[in-house]
C-alpha cells in the first residue's frame, strides 16, 4: 500500500503559497512605505543655506591671535581682529622699542588678545612696558586697558579721550598729552598731535622723530580703502582739513600707518582726503 503522507504533505505546501505570496506583498508594501515616508521627513528638515554658512563666517571666525610686522628694528606693527557690521577688519597699534623699555601705542581690538601682546613683547623683546599711549576712545584703540592697569602700566591720552572713556565704560586713562605732548624714551622719543576733528572728535595722531614714522591711527585710510569706515561720530567737513594740518606738520614722513589695512607712505593722507571730498562721501 503506498504512503500518502508525501502527497498529502505536497498538497498543503501548495495551499500554503497563496499565503505565503500575500505575506509577501505585504511585507514589501510596509518596506517601500516606511523608506517614503523617510525620505519625506528629511526633505521637510531645514538645512543651512550657503547664505547662513556665509553669514556665520562672517560674523565669528577671524584670527584670534595677534599678527606682528617690522617697520624697523625699534618699531613693530602688532594687528589685532574684530567685527564690525557682521564683517572681520583688522586694527593696527604700535611697539616702540627703546633702551629703557617699550611703548604701546593703542592696545588690541580685544582683552584677550591684549593678553596675547604681553606674552609677546616678553617673548620677542624681552623688556618692560612703560606707558600706553591711546589714540581715541573707541574699542579697537582701548579694549584692553582694563589689563594695563592691573599690571601698573600708565595710560595716557588727551582730556577729551578720557572723558569720552570714562563715559563709555573703557577705563581711566592719565590726560597729560594736553600739555606734555612729547615723550622721552632714552634713545626715542614720542610726540603726539592733535589735528582736530576727524574719524572722532578726539583723534590723535603719534610721531616718532628718530624713525621718521607717522601712526595715523583711524584719522588715516589705508590706500586701497574705498570708503571711510565707520563714520558714525565722524566730522565729514572737518576731517579733511585736519588730514591736511598733519601733512603740513609731517611732510618728511618716511612711513605712514592707518589705523586699519597696511602702512605705506604719505600718499595715504592724500589718498583720505580724496576719500573726503569726493561727491559720493
Amino acid at each position: 500500500m503506498l504512503d500518502s503522507s508525501p502527497l498529502k504533505n505536497r498538497s498543503q505546501q501548495f495551499s500554503l503559497l497563496p499565503k505565503i505570496r500575500f505575506h509577501v506583498v505585504v511585507f514589501y508594501f510596509c518596506l517601500g512605505f516606511s523608506f517614503f515616508n523617510c525620505q519625506l521627513g528629511k526633505v521637510a528638515e531645514p538645512v543651512a543655506t550657503p547664505k547662513d554658512q556665509t553669514q556665520i563666517q562672517d560674523s565669528t571666525v577671524f584670527p584670534s591671535h595677534l599678527e606682528w610686522s617690522k617697520i624697523k628694528e625699534s618699531v613693530w606693527i602688532h594687528r589685532s581682529f574684530g567685527t564690525f557690521g557682521g564683517k572681520v577688519y583688522s586694527a593696527n597699534g604700535l611697539v616702540v622699542l627703546s633702551n629703557k623699555g617699550v611703548v604701546v601705542i593703542d592696545t588690541p581690538w580685544t582683552e584677550s588678545q591684549t593678553e596675547e601682546l604681553f606674552s609677546e613683547i616678553q617673548t620677542k623683546f624681552q623688556k618692560e612696558i612703560l606707558f600706553l599711549i591711546v589714540t581715541h576712545a573707541h574699542d579697537d584703540r582701548m579694549a584692553g586697558v582694563s589689563l594695563f592697569h592691573k599690571r601698573n602700566i600708565p595710560v595716557y591720552s588727551t582730556s577729551l579721550t578720557a572723558k569720552l572713556a570714562k563715559e563709555r565704560g573703557f577705563g581711566k586713562t592719565n590726560p597729560i598729552l594736553d600739555i606734555q605732548t612729547r615723550l622721552s624714551l632714552g634713545n626715542q622719543s614720542v610726540e603726539v598731535f592733535y589735528p582736530g576733528h576727524g574719524h572722532s572728535v578726539d583723534n590723535i595722531v603719534v610721531w616718532l622723530p628718530e624713525t621718521h614714522i607717522l601712526f595715523g591711527g583711524c584719522l588715516v585710510k589705508a590706500l586701497d580703502a574705498e570708503d571711510l569706515g565707520n563714520t558714525k561720530e565722524a566730522d565729514l567737513n572737518e576731517w579733511p582739513n585736519s588730514v591736511k594740518r598733519v601733512l603740513s606738520r609731517y611732510p618728511d614722513a618716511e612711513v605712514v600707518v592707518p589705523g586699519h589695512g597696511d602702512w605705506g607712505k604719505l600718499d595715504l593722507l592724500r589718498h583720505t582726503i580724496l576719500l573726503l571730498v569726493t561727491p559720493d562721501h
